[in-house]
């Protein structure tokens, strides 16, 4: 009954927009609430098996009563987006946060963070908001060093120091790099960023960087990175 409900829904948004499309309008995520104004619905045009483009966030599951805020560049590559609903800026209104796929691959998955804070003014609404990308807060706090097998992150006064021998990857060592594997997720209210960090190829990784993020007013801005090494799956034959 819940598929059937949300299939109608999406027929409907159509209607009610007024517009017509030529490919298929599918719901790619959704989260359902106790309440129907704060049903989350995200909405596409079906590309192909598997990539969507031309987004709605919908929010509340009344036609004549919902909030509809279109994204026509807004486009994920691979498998569903990620959707969230909850208060990330500390000022008590649940925000929508959208994580769009970007890339996917062997050893690949990169992603784009779209959040739409709500604000009460005094009608309910959402704005989009800018964030930092993972790849210019891991430009901004992480430096990366290799000399031999041993590779250094300096984190503002830490220091990680990482022996490469030590995960037995047939790769040779090479610079380090970050960025191959990407996400964004709310904890506790609060907004986190990760990715990995990897050697010559994303399949050799030694370990994760994780952003926390801070709410500045005018965008969500990466406050700090933390690094957690990866424990060494291998060990190379003595």
């Amino acid at each position: 009954m819940k598929t059937f409900s949300l299939c109608v829904l999406a027929m409907l948004v159509i209607c009610h927009t007024g517009k017509a499309y030529a490919v298929e309008r599918v719901v790619t995520s959704h989260i359902i609430s106790d309440v129907w104004y704060d049903d989350i619905f995200l909405i596409a045009d079906k590309v192909d098996s598997m990539s969507t483009n031309n987004f709605t966030v919908q929010i509340g599951s009344s036609v004549g009563g919902a909030l509809l805020y279109h994204f026509p560049n807004w486009y994920n590559i691979k498998f569903a987006p990620k959707l969230h609903y909850e208060d990330i800026n500390k000022d008590k209104l649940k925000d929508v946060i959208v994580a769009l796929i970007t890339d996917s691959g062997t050893s690949i998955s990169t992603k784009e963070i779209h959040v739409l804070n709500q604000v009460e003014d005094p009608n309910r609404r959402y704005e989009e908001v800018p964030v930092e990308s993972i790849h210019d807060a891991v430009g901004r706090f992480v430096k990366m060093e290799q000399k031999g097998n041993i590779i250094t992150l300096s984190i503002g006064e830490k220091k990680y120091v990482v022996d490469y021998a030590t995960f037995g990857y047939a790769t040779p060592v090479d610079s380090p790099g970050a960025g191959s594997i990407e996400d964004y997720t709310p904890e506790n209210g609060v907004l986190y960023g990760s990715t990995n960090v990897f050697v010559t190829i994303p399949e050799a990784r030694i370990g994760n960087l994780k952003v926390k993020y801070r709410w500045e007013g005018k965008m969500y801005k990466a406050e700090s990175v933390t690094f957690v090494q990866e424990r060494p799956r291998h060990r190379l034959n003595k």
